[in-house]
């Protein structure tokens, strides 16, 4: 959360992967970082279950001889709270906590220390999030329950009703990015994330400047 401390990392992070500029190194690094918000929210769904995703409690572990910058989540303190109340208030605190009070203050700082565009940002995490669900739906094995809570859930994050538990916006940042059911093929992106400016010089398979060829 400290400006000039992001940059250094950022900087170093554009090393590592090769990047042709600071902004396709942010939007790497927010892609890597979103999976945060998968492994917060099947637990939530799955589970009944709350991470204690403080910035405390979690920190990045990286390869860096890796060539390909993967880093994985460190929990410190791996406790979880149960779901005691009413579970509709619970999931909207459970919301707010991941959103507004950890992933939208490191992505905007993010934003205001490299300047890439919140909506490249957000769409990176939309992504993982529409995966998550897709991926519950489409599940055989899990129960009937499970089934009802994730699609519940996932239409709840996705709700004019929910933009409060991401910050200061009026709008979801996250609703812009879906469009009809959730389903099997691949979503087109509406914005790039760079990939192609990283030395791997590929581009995601959902990337606009593919599709529109």
């Amino acid at each position: 959360m400290d400006e000039s401390c992001l940059k250094e990392y950022i900087v170093s992070i554009q090393h590592h992967i090769g990047a042709t500029n600071i902004k396709a190194a942010a939007s790497i690094f927010l892609k890597r970082y979103a999976f945060l918000s998968v492994i917060y929210l099947y637990t939530m769904t799955m589970n009944n279950k709350r991470l204690n995703i403080s910035f405390e409690n979690v920190s990045l572990e990286t390869n860096d001889s890796s060539e390909l910058w993967l880093p994985c989540f460190y929990i410190h303190r791996l406790e979880v709270q149960a779901l005691k109340e009413n579970r509709q208030q619970w999931r909207a605190n459970s919301i707010e906590l991941l959103f507004k009070e950890h992933i939208s203050p490191i992505l905007n700082t993010l934003s205001n220390v490299t300047k890439v565009s919140k909506l490249v940002l957000w769409e990176n995490i939309a992504v993982y999030i529409f995966w998550l669900y897709e991926t519950f739906i489409l599940e055989e094995e899990i129960s009937q329950d499970i089934l009802t809570r994730a699609q519940e859930d996932f239409q709840f994050i996705i709700s004019p009703t929910a933009s409060k538990l991401f910050g200061d916006y009026s709008e979801n940042p996250l609703a812009r990015y879906y469009e009809g059911e959730l389903e099997t093929i691949n979503r087109k992106r509406t914005t790039c994330c760079y990939s192609h400016l990283t030395k791997s010089q590929k581009y995601c398979t959902t990337c606009p400047h593919i599709i529109s060829k």
